[in-house]
């Protein structure tokens, strides 16, 4: 009987463990900026003196806002969020709508705030983990810069040509400095509706002029360098600069944004945001270690039901 028994719970655990290993291995080449919904996330703070975001916020810190509407546009994060700020929150004028707010620490929302949905204080009942996301997209970010290439950009009369090779995927490398000094684009043996992951070197990044034609694509602009973003274009592409500060600016992005810390009035939009998708040679985060703790105490749970029949056996 101790043989049989045995031998179930060497079944069953390698069946856990290779069930731990899919969870590791199972979203391996797929890019996915795992925002659960959100429109815009500040991996530290989120700050506007106006404008609005269409969708949800979140903040890994605080969230400071005055003049500012939040999700108009009814897109939740985590389920039914509007807002996640993981510390504070102070809100002197504006709206937020259709969905309910979560704050890790202290609320100040003043009466001039129209409020649609519950507001949530203390960090016990925290709907995310916004530091093992902020985690996971650093890695994402510096990842997608070590791609191999499958296109190129040239910088023509003012404007930045981008070439592809007709792929579903094109992964496109640009410095910093040359994007920010041209203000149009033009678009060649590119399939429509195809991902370009445009990896941006350097330490200061900048999107200025016109930037029309990528709403064709699902695009992603990755800084994985930049400690500075400046923004005063209307873009329809996404944005990830894990360790980038947004100071000031003027335009509209249409997609996701992710940056470091955001002060800033450019007003996000609740469209075109990143489909995940699958691209050679990208090898995805690891997921959260919550994932495998609920896998090693089901095995935990096994084993002990296992010793409990066996004693029973045995009397």
């Amino acid at each position: 009987m101790a043989v049989v028994i045995k031998s179930a719970v060497s079944t069953v655990a390698a069946a856990v463990l290779l069930t731990m290993a899919a969870a590791g291995s199972a979203s391996a080449g797929v890019v996915d900026l795992n925002l659960h919904g959100a429109n815009v996330f500040a991996l530290t703070d989120f700050k506007a003196p106006s404008s609005d975001v269409e969708g949800s916020i979140l903040a890994g810190r605080d969230v400071q806002l005055s003049n500012y509407s939040v999700n108009d546009k009814n897109f939740d994060a985590y389920g039914s969020y509007a807002l996640i700020a993981g510390r504070n929150l102070s809100f002197t004028s504006g709206s937020i709508k259709n969905g309910n707010t979560y704050v890790g620490g202290t609320s100040s929302v003043t009466q001039s705030v129209d409020v649609y949905s519950k507001i949530q204080t203390g960090a016990a009942n925290a709907p995310a983990n916004l530091g093992a996301l902020a985690s996971q997209l650093k890695t994402t970010s510096t990842t997608l810069a070590k791609l191999d290439t499958t296109g190129s950009a040239s910088v023509q009369w003012g404007g930045l040509n981008i070439k592809g090779s007709k792929s579903a995927v094109e992964v496109i490398d640009i410095d910093a400095k040359t994007l920010a000094g041209v203000t149009y684009f033009n678009f060649s043996n590119l399939t429509a509706g195809s991902t370009l992951i445009m990896n941006i070197s350097g330490s200061s990044g900048g999107l200025n002029g016109g930037y029309q034609g990528f709403e064709k694509y699902n695009v992603l602009f990755n800084f994985y360098q930049a400690t500075d973003l400046g923004i005063h274009t209307g873009l329809t592409a996404n944005i990830l600069a894990p360790l980038a500060s947004v100071n000031g600016g003027s335009g509209v992005i249409n997609g996701n944004v992710v940056v470091d810390n955001w002060l800033s009035s450019v007003q996000i939009n609740s469209n075109h945001f990143f489909r995940p998708t699958n691209v050679q040679g990208f090898m995805a985060p690891v997921p959260e270690p919550e994932t495998y703790a609920m896998l090693l105490a089901g095995l935990g749970m096994i084993g002990f039901m296992a010793r409990r029949r066996q004693r029973a056996a045995a009397r």
